[in-house]
C-alpha cells in the first residue's frame, strides 16, 4: 500500500499507534459465534519456551511466519504488515515472574527486558502497558510506592514503516513483516517460585478464548493493503464475527519452567558475588529511594521489598562468599 505522506496523516498514524491496544483488536464476535481454527495457508505466531532458575531469569522469543503465498495478489494473509496482541504471563507482579529490567533499553520507549531483533529494523514495536503514565491505573512497571500491582500480561503492537518519511518526500510503502524472530522478553523468576512449575505464556485469541479479561485484546493481523486478515474476510462484516468465521493464523503458546537455583541474596547483577555497591543498592531499596527491580536478588522471598534481614544476609554473603 502506498500513501502520500502529509502532516495530518503522520499525526493520525502516531495517534493510532498510541491508542490502547484494545482499540486495535478485532471486533467482538456475534453472540454464540465460534471462530474455527486455521487449517491451511496459515500465518503463524509462535511464543518460545524457556527455563529459569529461582532468583534467575528466563528469556523467550516471539516469532512470526507469513502464510504461504496463495494467489500472488497484493495483500492477504501472506502479506501481514501489522500485529496487535496480548501475551499473558501469569505470576508477573506476584513474586513468580517480573520483567527483568524495567529501565528503558536501547529504545527509550521500551524496557530493557523487551528487545526487538534486527529483523524488526524498519518497524515499530510498542509495549502499550509499559508504564503508568497520564494517570493510568495499571501497567507492567509502576513507580515505586504507587501501590499498583504490575500487570501479568503484555500488550504488544508491531507495525511499519518506522520512521515515517518526512512530508513531501514521496509515497509511504507499508512493508510486510519478515518471517523471523521479532523480539524477546526477559523475565526474572522469583526466588519463591515453585520448582517444577510450568508457567504458561498465552496469546489471547478468538479461537482459544471465548472471552478476554479487562485490558487485554484478541490477536489481530493487518495486511499491506490495510485489510484485517485475522479471519477469512466476510464481505460487509467486521472480521471474525460471522458464525462460520475461520482464523487465518495459528498460535503456538510458550512456557517457562522453574528450576531450582542457588540464589545468592544481594548478588544484584548475578555475577557470583556480593559487592559493597550492591549492598548500598539494597539499603536504598529498603529506604524507598530505589525500585526493587534494581536488585531482584536482594528480595529473596519475592515479596516486593528489601528488609533488614535480607540486607544482613547480603552482608554475610559479601564477607563469606555466596553459597555454592
Amino acid at each position: 500500500m502506498k500513501l502520500m505522506p502529509s502532516s495530518g496523516m503522520r499525526r493520525l498514524f502516531w495517534t493510532l499507534a498510541a491508542l490502547p491496544l484494545a482499540a486495535l483488536a478485532a471486533a467482538p464476535g456475534d453472540a454464540g459465534a465460534q471462530v474455527a481454527p486455521c487449517v491451511s495457508n496459515c500465518a503463524t505466531l509462535t511464543v518460545g519456551s524457556s527455563t529459569g532458575a529461582q532468583g534467575g531469569s528466563a528469556s523467550v522469543s516471539v516469532r512470526f511466519d507469513q502464510a504461504p503465498t496463495s494467489d500472488g495478489q497484493p495483500g492477504g494473509p501472506d502479506a501481514v504488515a501489522a500485529l496487535a496482541f496480548t501475551l499473558e504471563a501469569p505470576g508477573t507482579g506476584g513474586g513468580v515472574l517480573s520483567l527483568d529490567g524495567c529501565a528503558p533499553g536501547d529504545d527509550p520507549t521500551l524496557p530493557a527486558a523487551v528487545a526487538p531483533t534486527t529483523n524488526l529494523d524498519g518497524f515499530k514495536l510498542v509495549l502499550e502497558n509499559y508504564r503508568c503514565d497520564d494517570g493510568r491505573t495499571h501497567c507492567l512497571c509502576p513507580e515505586s510506592g504507587s501501590g499498583i500491582v504490575p500487570d501479568d500480561f503484555l500488550n504488544i503492537a508491531i507495525f511499519g514503516p518506522d520512521p515515517l518519511p518526512e512530508p513531501g518526500t514521496g509515497p509511504v510503502v507499508i512493508p510486510a513483516l519478515p518471517s523471523a524472530n521479532l523480539f524477546s522478553v526477559r523475565f526474572a523468576v522469583g526466588a519463591s517460585a515453585e520448582v517444577g512449575a510450568i508457567i504458561p505464556l498465552h496469546v489471547v485469541n478468538q479461537v482459544a478464548n471465548a472471552d478476554k479479561a479487562q485490558f487485554r485484546a484478541f490477536l489481530s493481523l493487518g495486511d499491506t493493503e490495510a485489510v484485517d486478515q485475522t479471519c477469512v474476510p466476510q464481505p460487509g462484516r467486521p472480521p471474525c464475527t460471522a458464525t462460520n468465521a475461520r482464523s487465518q493464523v495459528t498460535v503456538a503458546d510458550g512456557t517457562i519452567t522453574v528450576e531450582a537455583g542457588n540464589l545468592c541474596t544481594g548478588d544484584c547483577d548475578r555475577g557470583g558475588d556480593v559487592t559493597v555497591d550492591e549492598i548500598i543498592t539494597m539499603v536504598n531499596i529498603g529506604l524507598g529511594s530505589q525500585d526493587v527491580e534494581n536488585c531482584l536478588a536482594g528480595d529473596s522471598n519475592g515479596d516486593g521489598q528489601v528488609t533488614v534481614d535480607e540486607i544482613v544476609t547480603a552482608v554475610n554473603n559479601a564477607l563469606n562468599g555466596c553459597p555454592g
